[in-house]
């Protein structure tokens, strides 16, 4: 049977397009309404004063929406850390049937696309990380079932039924799974094969919880129409959007550079570890605003005492972040963050008394500089409840 060759992700949605806030290579931020959308040239969007052009697309943001949790639900997490809600349908030897939460319609995905499946909400413990599922860990590599139960299981799944999966376990003979004694289906990673393009791809993020990776993105009807990286041509209503982030675009997130130097100091033995686009234990980025919680994709966790110095080389315009303590662990906390620009402090001092509350949207000038160094130090009782997250932490030339 033949799948539609481009699916739409809501059966419905609001009349008249949201207005959405446009972040470009350059410094102006215009809001309104979206006419045109490009990764590579730009957007175009209209203003109350005028139609606006913004260059070198870095993101957009809908205005009052906040950054939604991951799905919590039955979902499956793509090769490249896309997460999308809905269900397993069926599928082949070679690829998996998919519907999203919000669509009738179905998604072929190869296997070597997914990470892994999950039938059911996973335990609320659970790692955001496939690669740190206890569960899916081993050696040699293989593919793991999960029973609802708690056992697992390591093998090599060959294929879907209408009910199940085809699996035969290591050392034993072929059968057949039903999903409905399934918790989850993790993938064998030696085959899980991200798909990157070379050049600029969107990450989406829907109200849903869907993370998404896109490139080939235009503007259609109120919709954004474009290819998700995992395999299907979809339809994204801009009713349903609530962020894009370019990568491999104007814009470098910390996250993906190595630091030229890092140090951490314990208050009373060993520090803590900073972590790339997660706290420093491991849990979504999660900071506090005027419209709720929102849950970053991009940035970094900290944790006093830790300094982290990158090197600019003089190639980036401005570095700009959303700074504050963990929503969840740093409800009583304290903490003094300070940058450095060239050696020289920035000053910031809402950042000095860092405390719970709204985190501090960051935006400062970098042109010509070499180096950049974030210090997170103690507060004044130490390092309790002193994470502190950078969403969003980023360079853009």
């Amino acid at each position: 049977m033949m799948l539609p060759l481009v699916l739409v992700l809501t059966l419905s949605a609001p009349p008249g397009p949201p207005a959405f806030t446009v972040v470009g290579s350059g410094d102006s931020t215009p809001t309104g309404k979206l006419t045109a959308v490009s990764l590579a040239l730009g957007a175009q969007v209209a203003t109350p004063d005028g139609a606006q052009t913004v260059q070198g697309l870095v993101a957009l943001r809908k205005p009052g929406a906040v950054l939604p949790p991951l799905p919590t639900g039955a979902h499956i997490v793509t090769a490249a850390g896309d997460r999308v809600p809905g269900k397993v349908t069926g599928g082949d030897a070679k690829a998996l049937r998919f519907t999203h939460a919000t669509s009738d319609e179905g998604w072929s995905i190869a296997l070597d696309a997914v990470a892994a499946v999950w039938l059911k909400p996973p335990p609320a413990d659970t790692p955001p990380d496939p690669a740190k599922y206890t569960w899916l860990a081993g050696t040699p590599t293989r593919d793991v079932l999960l029973y609802r139960n708690g056992d697992a299981a390591r093998g090599t799944l060959t294929g879907f039924t209408e009910t199940g999966v085809k699996f035969t376990p290591d050392g034993g003979t072929a059968r057949d799974v039903l999903r409905t004694d399934l918790a989850a289906i993790g993938f064998n990673p030696r085959f899980v094969r991200p798909r990157k393009p070379k050049g600029p791809y969107a990450h989406l993020v829907l109200s849903d919880g869907t993370r998404l990776s896109v490139n080939d993105v235009t503007l259609k009807d109120n919709a954004l129409v474009c290819k998700a990286l995992c395999g299907p041509a979809i339809e994204v209503p801009l009713a349903k959007l609530v962020a894009l982030d370019v990568f491999q675009g104007s814009a470098v997130y910390l996250s993906d550079l190595k630091p030229k130097k890092a140090e951490t100091v314990g208050f009373l033995g060993d520090g803590w570890a900073w972590t790339a686009d997660r706290t420093v234990r491991g849990h979504p980025l999660r900071l506090l605003s005027d419209d709720g919680e929102d849950t970053f994709d991009k940035g970094l966790g900290t944790h006093p005492k830790t300094v982290l110095t990158y090197d600019l080389a003089g190639k980036y315009n401005r570095f700009e972040a959303i700074v504050g303590l963990d929503a969840a662990t740093g409800q009583r906390g304290r903490a003094d963050v300070r940058i450095r620009v060239d050696g020289k402090e920035v000053p910031l001092p809402e950042l000095k008394v860092l405390a719970a509350g709204n985190a501090i949207p960051l935006k400062m000038d970098v042109r010509g500089a070499k180096e950049l160094t974030l210090v997170i130090d103690f507060g004044p009782a130490g390092d309790v409840q002193a994470d502190v997250n950078w969403g969003g932490a980023r360079l853009v030339d």
